[in-house]
């Protein structure tokens, strides 16, 4: 191992202590009269062994037995402030470039002796399925291109309109009349040559449209918003017979809505309308109703608004594939307030064990 202080950690050296880190809550002061911890974090630069530092360091400081510098080392590595230098990636030259930012971002949620690569290899090895490429979808997309997901599926339906470009950046006014998902493949090709983009253009109509397109993937983002009433329920089936976890996201008015869920874990969409059922005594009449009224809802959305939306969305998606943190929202409908960026849990869930698509005794696999 050759310990190295991680590059996005700054730390100076002022009045006998050391300040490490500049984040709130994380950044931390070590006292040091001796200035042997100062000494130490200065050969902490990854180009030597342990060994090769404690000898360093006793030479320096012959008071300090090796034990002792061993432990600073440790307590340095288990606070997060270490990596190890000695750890060679399997990415090429390109590859490490491109996603340098990424991979310096995933070395902060490893620990000492972790492969910060290894994050990186994994988003670009997994196949991932996006429904809708329309105002949150295209900035959804850029999102994933950009942190180097390489093997996508997109479906989408829509034509470019000129009303579209407030908040769909993927497109230009060129491309109006064409079609969403043809018009995304190109763009993605340039902004991102190495992402293998497989699109579908259609519609769904039912649940097996939802699971011929995501099956072989190994997570979905749903950002479609089309028909109405019956979306959120297609998309549920169809995830829950693939068994595959889903991050779901849609933009109202002033506030951004959100969920996440694994259906194993947490239970599916049908284990919320029949878990607020039981705790609500209204909740039948209400879903009656809206499924009964007439309203078509027109799109009050503004670009800044959706990109914290897809944003979250996409760290969500990268939460659970990535295990670097536990997602937000899992079992939970989540809200964030665009006025004043605050968030709250709109409503949660259990899994129901009698739940007539992901309960106890109900097969799943691809049909």
């Amino acid at each position: 191992m050759k310990p190295k202080f991680k590059e996005t950690i700054p730390y100076f050296f002022l009045n006998n202590e050391i300040q490490i880190g500049e984040e709130e809550g994380l950044a931390g002061i070590i006292s040091d009269p001796t200035g042997s911890i100062s000494y130490l974090i200065k050969q902490l630069d990854g180009k030597r062994t342990i060994s090769e530092i404690v000898e360093e360091v006793q030479n320096k400081f012959p008071s300090i037995n090796s034990d002792e510098i061993i432990e600073g080392i440790t307590v340095l590595g288990n606070e997060g402030y270490l990596e190890d230098n000695s750890i060679e990636s399997n990415l090429d030259s390109y590859t490490l470039e491109r996603y340098k930012a990424n991979i310096n971002y995933f070395s902060l949620f490893t620990k000492f002796g972790d492969n910060k690569y290894k994050i990186q290899e994994r988003i670009s090895e997994t196949p991932i399925s996006l429904l809708g490429v329309g105002g949150l979808g295209t900035q959804v997309l850029y999102h994933l291109a950009a942190l180097g997901f390489h093997n996508i599926k997109a479906l989408d339906f829509d034509n470019i309109e000129l009303s579209n470009f407030n908040r769909q950046l993927l497109y230009s006014e060129a491309d109006i009349g064409n079609s969403k998902i043809e018009m995304a493949k190109k763009r993605i090709s340039q902004f991102n040559p190495n992402v293998n983009l497989d699109i579908t253009n259609k519609k769904i109509e039912s649940p097996q449209d939802v699971i011929d397109h995501i099956k072989g993937t190994e997570l979905v983002i749903c950002v479609a918003d089309k028909p109405t009433l019956h979306i959120a329920n297609w998309v549920n089936e169809g995830v829950v017979k693939c068994n595959l976890p889903m991050v779901y996201g849609g933009v109202l008015n002033t506030r951004g809505r959100f969920f996440s869920m694994i259906p194993s874990d947490t239970g599916c969409v049908q284990c919320h309308i029949d878990y607020a059922k039981q705790i609500n005594d209204k909740q039948e009449d209400q879903l009656n109703a809206m499924n009964n009224m007439e309203f078509t809802r027109n799109n009050a959305a503004i670009s800044p608004n959706v990109a914290i939306v897809a944003g979250t969305l996409v760290n969500e998606a990268l939460k659970i594939l990535t295990k670097i943190e536990k997602p937000l929202s899992l079992g939970k409908v989540m809200e964030v307030d665009f006025l004043n960026l605050g968030t709250n849990t709109v409503s949660s869930w259990i899994k129901q064990p009698d739940c007539p698509l992901c309960g106890q005794g109900v097969g799943s696999g691809v049909v």
